[in-house]
Parts: structure tokens; sequence; C-alpha cells
């Protein structure tokens, strides 16, 4: 029984700092598309825009599975450390939360800076799916590179902790 109370509380922490995951991947969104109304050109139907967004929630996600996985293995506390769980998982996720937004923000950084002859911001403005496709490429494919380094971050935050 304290297992399924631990997976609870475990549930309700990841819901409620995956929607602030969310929030804050939506906000690098709008940093890399300075002077864009994102919401206006979703309301406006502009699914390149739709899908950049929706492939930055997926690379966040991506990242931050890691933490949600608490090693206990590496404790010496017993099977019924709750707080410490619980603890070591927010304090994980908040980890790999700032990780998650520090290297997606470089990538796109970085990426534009090396695709000078493209302006992405214009061409998704225009609705311009390859573009799109291109930049949900480069998202997604940073986060499956990025998320085994978060979880040896995450097995090292958890033995340090414990």
């Amino acid at each position: 029984m304290d297992q399924l109370w631990l997976s609870f509380i475990q549930l309700i922490i990841a819901v409620v700092l995956g929607a602030i995951a969310a929030y804050l991947a939506l906000f690098l969104f709008q940093w890399f598309t300075r002077g864009v109304d994102e919401w206006q050109l979703l309301r406006d139907g502009n699914a390149a825009v739709g899908i950049v967004l929706g492939a930055m929630l997926v690379a966040v996600a991506i990242i931050l599975r890691p933490a949600l996985v608490v090693d206990r293995s590496v404790w010496d506390v017993g099977g019924s450390a709750f707080g410490q769980v619980l603890l070591t998982e927010a304090l994980q996720l908040l980890i790999g939360l700032v990780l998650a937004v520090v290297t997606l923000e470089i990538a796109l950084f970085l990426f534009g800076a090396l695709t000078r002859g493209i302006d992405e911001v214009a061409e998704l403005k225009k609705g311009n799916l390859a573009i799109a496709g291109l930049l949900a490429g480069v998202l997604i494919g940073m986060g499956l590179m990025i998320s085994p380094a978060v979880s040896e971050i995450m097995r090292l935050v958890a033995s340090l902790l414990f």
C-alpha cells in the first residue's frame, strides 16, 4: 500500500512539474521567435508553428523522462523513504527542466547561426512546413541526444543526496 501512495504522489509531482515544463518550453519557443505572436498564428491555422511547438514539447518530455525515475538502489535508507524519494524526484525534475530549457535554447541558437541563409522565424510565419519539419527534427533529435546525459546526471544527483 505504501508503494501505491508513493506512486500517486510521484504522479502528482510529475503532472505539476510537467505543466511547468510545457509552459517553459513554449516560453523558450517565444524567445526563439521574438516579435511573433505564436498564439495568433495558431488561431489562424498556421500548421508550421504548431508542428514546431509540438516538437518543442516532445523534446522537453524526452529530456525530462530520466528525471522521473528515482533509483532507490543507490540509497542505503530502506524501502519506505517517501520523503526522500519525493524530494529527490522533485529536485531531479527541476534540474532536468533547467537542462532541457538551456540545452534546447542553445541548440536553436546554434542552428539559427549555422543556417544564415534561412530566416526560420520568417518562414514559420509564412507557414513553411518544410522549415517546420526541419526544426521539429532538430528539437526532437537534440532531445534524444541529451536524454542519456540527463539520465547520468540524475543518477549522480540521487547518489549524492543519499
